[in-house]
């Protein structure tokens, strides 16, 4: 759960803001939701501008693969869905499936951890402790929203 919460943090980090230069994410915040929350962190590590350049090229270098690495996730699991469906299906089919999405997830998680790490050390120490901060409040947002239990640490 950790793991997932942290790839969710980072994908807001890492990825947000290049899927939104193309199409932003409609939502209840808005169609400027994910520029708006690029800003905010911007604002809250008080980046240079140095910094939010390599940024942007670590967005921009990571977000084709980790799209591309979403989908295959998505697809994965939607097969996996499907045959789950299927009274039919035999056990070890359902396990060579169950298999693949998970690799498929893994795959995901890795693109996103080796952003998160990119962009980690482009920062100063300073910096580095501000952001594990930011992650723990989300990563506390995240748990009270999927029944966790907000403010306690997982790690």
């Amino acid at each position: 759960m950790k793991t997932l919460i942290l790839a969710t943090l980072v994908a807001g980090f890492s990825f947000a803001p290049g899927f939104a230069q193309d199409a932003p994410a409609p939502g209840p915040r808005g169609q400027d939701f994910h520029p708006r929350m690029m800003a905010r962190i911007e604002r809250s590590l008080n980046l240079t501008d140095a910094q939010k350049a390599a940024f942007a090229d670590i967005r921009a270098k990571h977000t084709p693969q980790a799209e591309a690495k979403r989908k295959a996730a998505q697809d994965a699991r939607k097969a996996f869905q499907d045959a789950m469906a299927k009274e039919d299906t035999p056990a070890a089919d359902l396990r060579k499936l169950h298999q693949t999405m998970a690799d498929a997830n893994l795959d995901v998680l890795l693109e996103h951890r080796a952003a998160r790490q990119e962009f980690h050390a482009i920062l100063t120490p300073e910096q580095r402790e501000k952001a594990a901060r930011m992650e723990g409040r989300f990563e506390g947002m995240m748990m009270g929203r999927r029944g966790g239990h907000p403010g306690r640490d997982h790690r």
